[in-house]
């Protein structure tokens, strides 16, 4: 079988769905492991392409193996995050000023960092009475619920709940200069589909209260995914700067959620302007795609997370001077055969 043909077929398998450790591998230029599912946000036939995705010119990349991985960069195996439900008890002052009441989601861990935007471009509230969903550390042994992700500077990060009209994550104040803004509500319930749990915004994770049930009604199968395979890194890192965008709408969109792995679970956002270090990359689907680039990058200047922070991100959040404007998902352009 040629390599066109391994590649087509493995983008068909790919836009089946199933569970995430049934992915077990990935396409890279010049090679492929495939898998016998799909991978979160693949299970969409309309919008999977089974043609390759070729990445931008290597620079310097290299394959290390696993032994050589830097700090940090999980797959998705290691990856098993569940959500507590708070509910907003106050207003914050900056909320009270736009005439409304609670808490706003914010892109970083202070009072006036930029409010989230949905995808239709409206700020993201949580009133008094409504619920927050916080989330936890990154994995436990034997899919149990991993600790309590500990706050920044008075602020916890998670999603709003059912009582909410948006699933965008982001942060809130839980308790700033000895006000109380939001607190811990171990009764509540999200939607019934849910039999009542907290499943993360893309409904694949799971509840901290109950893991064991909450994983099977949140479709949370196992705490696997994707291992680390075929992960490329620089012989030195580049420092790169977060790419402008188009409008304050587009500033909101997946190419700037910082991720616990690649095509995972989001725990922080980037802004344009931010600079970070580009360490390594891998080949993987992303919201239906298969395949584009992803950069495990550090953080070395952000207002929105401290130096230092690692995490995945798609590489059409990075500036490049030939790219052309923001797109919603952005793999990388197919290169003309010559």
């Amino acid at each position: 079988m040629t390599f066109d043909a391994l590649v087509r077929r493995a983008g068909d398998r790919l836009a089946r769905p199933a569970s995430r450790r049934q992915f077990v591998g990935a396409v890279g230029l010049g090679t492929a492991a495939v898998s016998a599912g799909g991978l979160i946000g693949c299970g969409d036939d309309s919008k999977a392409t089974s043609e390759p995705r070729i990445p931008w010119p290597e620079e310097n990349f290299r394959t290390v193996p696993n032994d050589r991985v830097p700090k940090g960069a999980v797959g998705q195996d290691e990856v098993a995050v569940c959500y507590s439900p708070y509910v907003v008890v106050g207003t914050e002052p900056n909320t009270k000023k736009l005439g409304r009441t609670g808490v706003a989601v914010r892109k970083g861990p202070h009072p006036d960092a930029e409010i989230v935007l949905t995808n239709a471009g409206d700020e993201v509230f949580v009133h008094e009475g409504a619920h927050f969903a916080r989330q936890s550390a990154r994995e436990a042994p034997n899919c149990g619920a991993p600790p309590m992700r500990p706050a920044i500077n008075g602020w916890i990060w998670g999603y709003p709940g059912d009582d909410v009209r948006s699933k965008k994550s982001g942060w809130i104040p839980l308790e700033i200069d000895g006000t109380t803004y939001s607190k811990a509500a171990p009764d509540y319930e999200d939607k019934p589909k849910n039999d009542g749990f907290l499943c993360g915004p893309a409904r694949k994770d799971f509840d901290c209260r109950d893991p064991a049930a909450s994983q099977k009604a949140c479709g949370h199968d196992d705490c696997g995914g994707p291992p680390l395979d075929d992960i490329r890194c620089r012989t030195k890192p580049l420092r790169r700067r977060i790419r402008k965008a188009a409008n304050r709408k587009a500033s909101n969109f997946e190419d700037y959620y910082l991720r616990l792995s690649f095509n995972s679970t989001a725990f922080g956002w980037v802004e344009p302007g931010d600079v970070v270090d580009e360490i390594c990359r891998r080949w993987a689907p992303s919201y239906g795609r298969c395949c584009v680039e992803w950069s495990f990058v550090e953080i070395v200047r952000s207002e929105a997370l401290p130096k230092g922070t690692r995490g995945w991100m798609l590489e059409t959040g990075l500036h490049r001077d030939t790219r052309k404007p923001l797109s919603r998902t952005g793999p990388p352009p197919r290169r003309k055969k010559r």
